[in-house]
Formats: structure tokens, C-alpha cells, sequence
């Protein structure tokens, strides 16, 4: 595994003097406009210097809030080269040597730092090719492999080989699946592409949720730094950080129904030289191509109202690329995608959503995402700049979560015992019973049973469609129920109150 560093690169308390000198006036300043800021920075890097134990976890987090923004201006200190220093915009550079400085000083094992390194050269991370092994261990202690999958990563660019010959491929213009085997081509959405061990997110989550050092591991080779993630209401598991670079390399799931998995680089190289043939789209001419993906790319926003037979609300922006088929438009931004397609049917919310207001209906919330219906129209917007975009396509939209009106004295609570919700979830966290995720699946068995006390035997006693949930805050989510002797449904994320957690009703108002 490769690291960014280079060997010859100065000492941090060397390139600090070299910033302190400059801003002192011991060494030559006219390509430098000195400001109160960076006087302030110095001040704060004299601070950092001189520490000989470790700081508080508060001063670290606060610190990292402040330098992070001005040290990705200028990139990391350690990928620049000492000679050019004074082309660095003070700020940047002193902010880029107080990273450097946090991340490898003497007490730069805390878990804090280490997690923050992480985070700092998962940024930094420009392309990779590795193997990642995927591992079964059960309670005796027997391993199998279960893959090992070829992954190459060049920004947009992802592609990954299987054992068994399976090519995919997302090259940023087109997603396909190559099976050799049956000699078949499979065309895919580009939009949907997930990854398995995604170094980014791991990194996020390790940042997110609680975690501590176990100790050090040799992994593949390579030192390594072990730390436990304990999510909320979850069962904690382990992440593997290499010290040379960085970088998360093996990640362990917690033994769950007697089986435990691990996904490890047994390889991997980074910023390294990828070949363009990785990524093209070569079909041999022997092969069946299947098209799975229905949108294809137009010339205008004009051909794609003609392909898709709709008419489409107009942005003041122009998108990098178009996509149409019958009846769906979609724009590309680059960064952001607008889907617009016919409403055909009611509009129903993810069950990991929280809800806003849109047009008078429901508004989908999710990561990086939202959705809603206006004018016949069901509308999708996905990427970075979601909120701006969307406030292009309507002026009435209310991205507060709904969490509803307090419920109402005639609410009749239910009895929970918390040894069985977090049992609940460990079982959902291995795989089981998904469908508590969902606040209505969850409101919809409840109702059931006070319909059928006795139990549920063949055909449920109601319809899912007699449900709709209209509040939802990802915490606290409300079900109204049509045709039933219950009226309403009150539930809540007990245990962990994020996408992963389960929910539980906590009330209901008889009708």
C-alpha cells in the first residue's frame, strides 16, 4: 500500500519555524500579505507547539472545526513540496501545518486524531486499485472466503471484477455488466452504483458514532491501528486504519447469528496510474447486449420533451447533460440530478424519509436528497446542491421535518419494554425483520393484531393502502389509518435515531 508522504519532506516543527519566522520578519515576506488572521493563527500555532501532553477532546474537535475549511483550500501540507511554500496563501498554509502538526505529533494516537487523519486522507484519496477478500468466520473459529473482488476507483469511475469473471463497470456515462459467461452485456442506471466497504463512508461513520483504540494489528503486512465504532443501540464492530497511510483496510461486523464477517484490502495502491481501457465500453461483437437502463441521452431540453411526451418545469441553470424516455426527463448538473417524471401514482414516502411540505403534499427527505409531487409531476432531486435546485422547480417548499401536533389527550399509550425493542434491533442490525424500518409496516402490523388479537392467519385484515404516514421528523413519525378501529398511530426511533434505527408505537387513538 502506497502512501502520499514523501520521504524527503521537512519536519513539521520545521516548516512551523519557517511560518513563524516569516510572519516575525526573519525571512523575506513581500509575496505574503500579513493579516490579523494570520497573526491569530500564529499565535494558535505557538500554542499547538509547545503542547507535551494530549489535548481535550473538546479543544481537538473544536480546533479541526476551524483549520479543516482552510487547509482543504490548499491542500494538505504533506503533498507540498517545501520549495513552493511561498505560493501558499498564509492562512491555507499555516492551517495545512496545524493539520499536519494534529495528525502526526507525539499524541496523535487519541481517537479523535486518528479518526480525523482518516478523514483527511480519505479527501485526499484521487483514484485506487485494491482486492477486497470477504471473509465468513463462525463461533468455532472456521473461516471461509467468500469473494475476492478486483475494485478500481478513479473519481466518478468505479469498476469491479468478481471471482467469477463479473465485470461492472460506471465510467460517468454509462454503467454496465459484463458476464463472460453468458456472454451478456448489461446496461444499468447510471444513478444507482452502491460500493462494498465504501472507504468514505466508513470513514464518516467512524466520525459520527462513538469509538475507542482496541490496540495495534499487523494487516496484510501492514501496521495497522484497530479502533471500535459502538453505533447507538447497535453491536459494536471493528475498523482497521493503516499507519502509513491512513486509510480504513479491514473492517470486522460483530458476531451476529454465529457468523461474523470481515472485509479486508488484502492490496491496495493509491493515486496511482489507471488505464482509460478500464473504464471503456468495448462490447465484443459476440456478445448480447441487455439494456436495463431506459434513460438515454438527448441534444436538448426540446428532444427530451418530444421523447418523453411531458411537459417539464425549467431551471434558471443549464444542465451539463440530458436523459429522456417516456415519460421521465432527467438533468444532469454534474453534481446534482433533477428527475421529472409522470405521476401515476400516489405519492408514496420512502420509509427512511422524513417528511417536509411540498405543494401542499409531503415532502421525502433523505441524505442528499428529496422528493416530492406538483402539477402531475413527481419530482427527484439527488446529489450536493439539492435544496438550491429545488427551490428552483417550486416556491413552496417547507424543509422543516414534520413532527406534527402534540398528541391529543384521548391517545391511549402503549406499554414498551426496552429489553425487547433493543433486542429488536440487534436481530434488524444481522439482517432480520427489515420491515421495522418502516414506520408503517410497523403501524400496519400493530393495527392488525388489535383487528386480530388471536393473530394473523392467511390474508392480513386490513389493506396497506388504508395507511399513510404524514409526519415523519426521523425520530417521532405519525400514521393515519382509514377503515379500521384505530384511528391514529404514534411511533418513535427508541434506540438509535438514524436511518438504521427501528421503530416502535408508542400510542394510538381509537376511532
Amino acid at each position: 500500500m502506497s502512501s502520499d508522504h514523501p520521504k524527503d519532506h521537512p519536519s513539521p516543527e520545521e516548516l512551523l519555524d519557517h511560518y513563524i519566522d516569516a510572519l516575525n520578519g526573519n525571512s523575506s515576506p513581500e509575496d505574503y500579505d500579513i493579516t490579523e488572521e494570520d497573526k491569530e493563527l500564529q499565535s494558535l500555532a505557538k500554542r499547538v507547539k509547545a503542547f507535551d501532553s494530549e489535548p481535550s477532546q473538546e479543544f481537538m474537535a473544536s480546533l479541526w472545526q476551524k483549520l479543516e475549511p482552510m487547509a482543504s483550500d490548499s491542500k494538505s501540507i504533506s503533498k507540498s513540496n517545501y520549495r513552493t511554500l511561498r505560493f501558499i496563501p498564509w492562512a491555507g498554509l499555516v492551517a495545512s501545518i496545524l493539520v499536519f502538526l494534529i495528525l502526526f505529533s507525539p499524541w496523535s494516537g487519541s481517537n479523535q486524531t486518528i479518526v480525523m487523519a482518516m478523514e483527511e486522507s480519505v479527501k485526499q484519496l484521487q483514484n485506487y486499485h485494491g482486492v477486497l477478500e470477504k471473509v465468513s468466520t463462525n463461533e468455532a473459529g472456521e473461516r471461509q472466503v467468500l469473494t475476492r473482488t478486483e475494485i478500481w476507483s478513479d473519481g466518478e469511475k468505479y469498476a469491479t471484477k468478481t471471482q467469477n469473471g463479473l465485470f461492472t463497470v460506471n465510467n460517468g456515462e454509462i454503467r454496465w455488466s459484463t458476464n463472460p459467461a453468458a456472454k451478456e452485456i448489461s446496461l444499468l442506471p447510471i444513478y444507482l452504483d452502491p460500493h462494498d466497504f465504501d472507504l468514505q463512508k466508513e470513514a464518516a461513520k467512524a466520525l459520527r458514532y462513538p469509538h475507542q483504540i482496541i490496540g495495534e494489528d499487523t494487516i496484510t503486512g501492514h501496521a495497522a491501528t484497530h479502533i471500535e465504532i459502538q453505533p447507538p443501540g447497535g453491536l459494536p464492530y471493528s475498523l482497521w486504519i493503516d499507519q502509513e497511510t491512513h486509510l480504513p483496510i479491514q473492517l470486522q461486523t460483530a458476531m451476529q447469528k454465529s457468523l461474523q464477517t470481515t472485509y479486508t484490502y488484502v492490496s491496495l495502491e493509491t493515486n496511482t496510474t489507471l488505464t482509460d481501457d478500464i473504464f471503456a465500453y468495448n462490447p465484443p461483437q459476440d456478445y448480447k447486449v441487455i439494456d436495463k437502463n431506459p434513460d438515454k441521452a438527448v441534444a436538448s431540453l426540446e428532444e427530451a420533451l418530444k421523447v418523453s411526451g411531458m411537459t417539464s418545469a425549467q431551471l434558471s441553470e443549464t444542465p451539463q447533460r440530458i436523459f429522456a424516455s417516456a415519460n421521465r426527463v432527467v438533468l444532469d448538473f454534474g453534481d446534482t440530478i433533477v428527475v421529472q417524471a409522470k405521476a401515476t401514482t400516489p405519492f408514496v414516502p420512502d420509509l427512511l424519509a422524513i417528511l417536509g411540505k411540498a405543494e401542499g403534499g409531503p415532502l421525502e427527505i433523505l441524505p442528499n436528497s428529496l422528493r416530492w409531487q406538483q402539477d402531475g409531476r413527481e419530482i427527484l432531486v439527488q446529489g450536493e446542491r439539492v435544496e438550491e435546485l429545488a427551490k428552483q422547480l417550486s416556491t413552496n417548499l417547507n424543509f422543516t421535518p414534520q413532527v406534527g401536533a402534540t398528541p391529543p389527550q384521548d391517545m391511549i399509550p402503549v406499554e414498551v419494554d426496552m429489553e425487547v425493542v433493543k433486542n429488536s434491533q440487534q436481530q434488524v442490525d444481522a439482517g432480520s425483520s427489515p420491515w421495522q424500518l418502516d414506520p408503517t409496516q410497523v403501524a400496519f402490523t400493530f393495527v392488525a393484531l388489535k383487528i386480530s388479537p388471536e393473530g394473523i392467519t392467511g390474508e392480513p385484515p386490513l389493506n396497506t393502502n388504508a395507511l399513510q404516514l404524514t409526519d415523519n421528523d426521523g425520530k417521532k413519525a405519525v400514521i393515519q389509518v382509514s377503515d379500521s378501529p384505530v384511528k391514529t398511530v404514534y411511533l418513535e426511533r427508541l434506540i438509535r435515531q438514524d436511518e438504521t434505527g427501528i421503530w416502535t408505537v408508542t400510542g394510538y387513538v381509537p376511532r
